[in-house]
């Protein structure tokens, strides 16, 4: 005869430490099931698991330059945008010179154009992306383009509402010829002479550096422009400057033909300013035109840099799926089994809290 010990909590113990079992089981089967993903992968791949955090940290910085991506092609279509505007705007008033030539009837329309041009011009170079000012170069911070009010005290929104540069260029016209544009005296103004002014004081008014007439009272550019990466070793220009002699040229075309006495020159003079507007703004487009052409080119590496990080986040995420990834119907299968199997422990565990030691005797 055989003598062995027998209790309730001997009977009771060994189905419950079953049932913590399976739950703990059922658990994960049912996080895999709902994710697709190994529950812990550090438990299950063990020393693979730093490979699995190298692929995915990979994947993220892959995922973080294509959002940065995104946010460049975005102000690259805005700056092409704008210099849409500005080509159009130019081409529109170039097109005006041309057919209304340097008679006074044209001269009115030309004058008006001239300045509504001049208006949308400052718009356009203070276009921006957020709070990024994408024609300021390096001072993305602020405004390119902005016009303080002659004799201090703030600015004013267009040039011609007593802004420094009008100043500035009705001082040195004043200096010049003696006398105000809109003094009837420009009438003796000599094709010779206005040559001069617009070769030398005027000229003056539109060059940039410590004491250029465009940096003191026009530009709040920096003449760098920011660059930013869109690969790991490839990297773009992201703002332009609107110290650039093309837009530099544009404004100058606009001035000269709308704040130079145009209505009250002689034809000879008429005839010469209008010649230097028609040249010196085709020279300005002509050179917008090459700054979209190094716009376009750097959307086109853009696309084939976005098309290599697509390429490889893909790959990267298959390996992080062979390492991670589970079979959920496989996982809900499970999770099946062990619901029912959890049901039948139960079951049982009540079955024996309800025994006796009496059924023993």
């Amino acid at each position: 005869m055989t003598n062995f010990l027998v209790s309730n909590y001997s009977l009771l113990s060994a189905p419950r430490s079953a049932v913590s079992k399976i739950q703990q089981e059922l658990v994960i089967m049912q996080k895999q099931a709902t994710t697709g993903r190994l529950a812990d992968v550090g438990l299950t791949l063990g020393l693979r698991t730093s490979q699995s955090i190298s692929l995915r940290s990979e994947s993220e910085s892959v995922a973080r330059q294509l959002d940065t991506n995104a946010i460049i092609s975005q102000r690259f279509s805005i700056m092409q945008n704008a210099m849409d505007s500005l080509a159009a705007t130019g081409n529109s008033l170039l097109s005006s010179l041309i057919a209304n030539g340097s008679g006074e009837p044209g001269t009115t329309a030309n004058i008006d154009q001239a300045q509504a041009s001049l208006q949308q011009f400052v718009g356009a170079l203070n276009s921006s992306s957020g709070a990024r000012f994408l024609f300021s170069g390096t001072a993305t911070d602020q405004p390119s383009i902005s016009f303080a009010k002659a004799g201090g005290g703030g600015t004013v929104d267009t040039y011609f509402a007593g802004s420094q540069a009008q100043t500035a260029t009705a001082d040195a016209f004043a200096a010049a010829f003696g006398f105000d544009q809109d003094d009837a005296a420009v009438a003796d103004i000599s094709a010779s002479d206005l040559e001069a002014f617009l070769d030398g004081p005027f000229e003056d008014l539109f060059t940039t550096g410590a004491t250029g007439g465009w940096t003191q009272n026009w530009s709040n550019a920096g003449d760098g422009t920011m660059v930013n990466r869109i690969s790991d070793s490839e990297s773009v220009k992201t703002s332009y400057s609107a110290n650039d002699e093309a837009f530099r040229n544009i404004a100058k075309a606009y001035v000269m033909l709308s704040d130079l006495g145009n209505a009250n020159m002689n034809e000879s003079a008429r005839q010469l300013l209008t010649s230097r507007a028609i040249e010196t703004l085709s020279k300005g487009l002509n050179q917008l035109t090459q700054l979209q052409a190094e716009i376009g080119g750097s959307q086109s590496r853009l696309d084939i840099a976005d098309e290599t990080l697509d390429a490889r986040k893909n790959v990267l995420t298959i390996s992080i799926s062979d390492l991670e990834e589970v079979d959920q119907y496989e996982a809900s299968t499970r999770v099946t089994g062990l619901q029912t199997l959890l049901e039948t422990s139960y079951a049982l565990t009540a079955r024996i809290s309800r025994l006796s030691l009496l059924n023993y005797l």
